[in-house]
């Protein structure tokens, strides 16, 4: 099993921002990896995330840890504050997990998979929507991997969320007859 480690954090050359000295946030990154890292990571295994996941979700928390201090926001426990992290991180990857999941079976529309959450049918879809035009991949992109309403998608879009829908019922349209099964005979 791998270890997430931040021990390189020393040797980055930082832009001076405006708040805490490099110093101080470095050391306390440093110090909450060291001190709490294994347990970071044990927390969010549990929580349902792979290996994999687990390293890249510790990472991005003590990442995110960092920034805020360098930004100067005060953090009066960053231990706390990196375990809430972590917990909204794995709850994302939930959401997202289950969003996919549920446009598989939307676009599936009826045909029966063993497993609908096996990796090579996200893969399947995820590049079919990559096939889409512009507007209808950002609309789905922002929908299903960002979690974000049609007012919101609208708002980031320059769209009315009127359209930001219309632009996703046509994606769906297009994915669920591209991803049918073919009628062999």
């Amino acid at each position: 099993m791998a270890i997430a480690t931040l021990g390189h954090v020393r040797e980055l050359e930082v832009i001076d921002i405006v708040g805490a000295s490099t110093a101080d946030a470095d050391g306390t990154v440093v110090d909450l990896e060291l001190q709490h890292g294994q347990a970071l990571f044990g927390f969010v295994r549990r929580q349902g995330l792979s290996d994999t996941e687990a390293q890249d979700a510790v990472q991005e928390v003590l990442l995110r840890l960092w920034k805020e201090l360098r930004a100067g926001v005060a953090v009066q426990n960053p231990r706390a504050w990196a375990y809430r992290s972590i917990y909204r991180l794995a709850m994302d990857e939930h959401r997202l997990r289950r969003r996919l999941a549920a446009i598989t079976r939307r676009i599936e529309h009826g045909r029966f998979m063993s497993a609908p959450n096996d990796a090579a049918d996200r893969i399947a879809v995820w590049t079919e929507v990559d096939r889409l035009p512009a507007r209808q991949r950002q609309v789905l992109y922002l929908r299903y991997r960002s979690d974000l309403s049609f007012d919101e998608i609208g708002a980031v879009l320059g769209i009315t969320a009127g359209a930001a829908r219309a632009h996703a019922t046509h994606a769906m349209a297009t994915l669920r007859q591209r991803l049918a099964p073919q009628d062999g005979g």
